[in-house]
């Protein structure tokens, strides 16, 4: 799910202190944050036009709805740090139009997600070992932040393309919620 300019602007404002920090962290690229509802893997050109019709005609019935964007988090728990991400609230809503999405998909042969639904904002990776002991200090400072408020009014069908610089995403389709 794409975010307006202003939502990413206020993410990047808060995300400075931890820019300074010095870690590896790679940053993800202002543009590209988003919200992952259903990640599908690789998909081919035949695949991708049969995602794209069977979401445009599933009419999935959730209306529109307002999101929180509140606190800082990573995975995994512990010591390690993979993901560095801002935590989007759980709400009845975005829970209906997650399952409503992986039931739509299933006849496509794209399998639920076997692991819990944990909406997030993925803002930075990392892969190399560094001790994160200052940055997890400022991390509890700001795990609870309230950062933005998202009106949701569609959902996107993002295309992604790895390139040396980081990934780059492409909008395929944009689907407008509907009420039941």
């Amino acid at each position: 799910m794409k975010l307006d300019d202003g939502v990413r602007e206020d993410i990047i404002k808060e995300l400075k202190p931890f820019k300074k920090a010095g870690t590896p962290i790679r940053w993800t690229d202002s543009g590209n944050i988003h919200l992952t509802l259903k990640f599908i893997g690789e998909a081919d050109e035949a695949m991708t036009a049969r995602v794209v019709a069977t979401l445009a005609a599933a009419k999935i019935a959730v209306a529109p709805f307002r999101l929180r964007v509140s606190g800082f988090g990573k995975f995994p728990a512990g010591e390690d740090l993979h993901i560095f991400w801002a935590g989007v609230e759980e709400s009845q809503d975005l829970l209906t139009l997650f399952a409503a999405l992986e039931e739509t998909l299933l006849p496509l042969g794209i399998e639920p997600e076997t692991r819990p639904f944990h909406p997030h904002l993925t803002l930075g990776r990392n892969r190399a070992r560094y001790n994160f002991k200052t940055f997890f200090a400022r991390l509890a400072e700001k795990q609870d932040l309230f950062l933005a408020a998202i009106q949701v009014a569609a959902f996107q069908l993002f295309a992604s393309r790895l390139t040396p610089a980081g990934p780059v995403y492409t909008i395929l389709k944009e689907i407008p919620l509907v009420q039941s």
